[in-house]
């Protein structure tokens, strides 16, 4: 059993590293994009917003799709997706190409996979644990940060852009073996408990359910803002610093130094819910919060070490939001409903996603810089961070959890009877067993 839940991990960790990580490095081929075609900085800017968006887009028919199917399978197609994509993008011959290869198709492979690298663990970790195992995932987003830009620098340089799609769709197919690394949880079974059913799943009624939860419509409220501006300022950092007569060399090195404080505040951040799991929306309002204040006083930054010091705040600040992003997701409802909920915020994200690229682009070319669009991301930022730390004064004030890991809607379909009751007592002695062995 612990075999399997850290093969999970591992898994989750290297799809993370396709999906999202590769977004956060597409700042090194966008600004060689827009130059190869001659683009505004708003028209570029829709090739990186549509593949963002999707993952967002994709998040609620997978919510739907994941609960009658699971993700595996789901998510090895989603890596198919990826490469195609990516490989289809060497060959593009002017923009419209690229929103297409890339924007869409492996757009939708990219969210494919990292929808179902965050579901996958919510059933298989107790409260406990669930976010040590989701910010160990997600820190294979900024590793992937880490290690890409200096990568895909060099084959920009060495060979072009084209030959570094093709490198990128050779790498998209590790996300096939992690895909089916992801098990379906283990579902507790006694024997002689054949009158004893879960509820079926009714799209209806779990709606109803998480509308009803003020928390949730917290979280989903607090993601849309934050989804604005949340790959703004890696994505324009290249341009940032040229603006600033960085060198490209510089220009990487920050990249690197901000996927490993992200990476770096994934795990700190995940440790500190671990200690305190009862306070994780003060944790992950306070990452918010760093994420402004990096973001913002990264416009004044102009020499190569205030370039590092605030991309380590910034980085720290993203790792703190986007690693524990999924973890408020399983915090603010009941885990049996985290696909569907944590898939309808990413949806309604999707939207945000695809215009704040975009319109920060539109705010950069009238601004006459990129700081325009850093300042528009950190009040962005900041509000997100408000509406977060709301969700923690709820909770103090009484409007706590009522609901565990190990919470089990079962029925009866026998008869009241004093042998369906001991069934279900055996049933929750598996369970309080099961947790026993996650607590240790």
């Amino acid at each position: 059993m612990v075999t399997r839940k850290v093969l999970i991990v591992i898994g989750s960790h290297f799809a993370q590293m396709l999906s999202s990580g590769m977004s956060f490095s597409f700042g090194i081929l966008y600004r060689e994009i827009r130059l190869e075609f001659g683009t505004s900085q708003s028209d570029a800017a829709w090739t990186a917003s549509m593949f963002n968006s999707l993952l967002g887009f994709v998040g609620f028919p997978l919510g739907i799709l994941t609960q009658k199917t699971g993700e595996r399978w789901l998510a090895v197609a989603g890596a198919v997706l990826l490469a195609v994509g990516m490989l289809s993008s060497m060959f593009a011959t002017g923009m419209t190409a690229i929103y297409f290869t890339y924007g869409l198709i492996a757009g939708l492979g990219s969210g494919t996979i990292h929808y179902c690298g965050n579901t996958i663990l919510g059933p298989h970790f107790n409260d406990k644990w669930r976010p040590v195992a989701m910010t160990v995932a997600n820190a294979g987003i900024p590793l992937s940060t880490l290690i890409l830009p200096p990568v895909m620098t060099v084959l920009i340089e060495k060979f072009d852009w084209r030959k570094t799609f093709m490198f990128l769709s050779l790498l998209s197919l590790i996300g096939i073996p992690s895909g089916l690394t992801f098990f379906p949880p283990e579902k507790v079974t006694v024997e002689g408990d054949e009158h004893m059913v879960e509820d079926p799943f009714d799209l209806k009624t779990a709606l109803i359910k998480l509308l009803k939860n003020m928390n949730y419509v917290l979280y989903a409220t607090a993601s849309f803002v934050a989804y604005f501006g949340l790959f703004l300022p890696a994505t324009f950092l290249p341009d940032l610093m040229y603006e600033a007569d960085r060198s490209s060399t510089e220009v990487y090195i920050i990249v690197m130094v901000l996927g490993a404080t992200d990476f770096c505040g994934r795990l700190l951040f995940g440790a500190i819910s671990h200690k305190v799991t009862k306070l994780i929306p003060f944790v992950h309002s306070f990452g918010l919060l760093l994420f402004s204040i990096g973001t913002a006083l990264l416009t004044l930054a102009s020499s190569f070490i205030s370039f590092i010091a605030l991309a380590a705040v910034l980085g720290l600040g993203a790792g703190g939001f986007n690693g524990l992003h999924s973890v408020m997701a399983a915090h603010v409802v009941p885990v049996s409903q985290m696909r569907l909920a944590y898939g309808l915020v990413i949806s309604l994200g999707g939207i945000p996603m695809l215009s704040g690229m975009p319109l920060a682009g539109l705010i950069s070319d009238s601004y006459g810089n990129q700081r325009g669009a850093y300042i528009f991301s950190a009040c962005l930022f900041g509000l997100g961070a408000l509406i977060t730390c709301l969700i923690g004064i709820r909770e103090i004030c009484g409007q706590s959890r009522i609901y565990e890991f190990e919470e089990t809607e079962l029925k009866y379909t026998g008869s009241q009877t004093d042998e369906n009751k001991i069934r279900v007592n055996k049933i929750q002695q598996v369970v309080d067993q099961h947790k026993d062995e996650d607590e240790k």
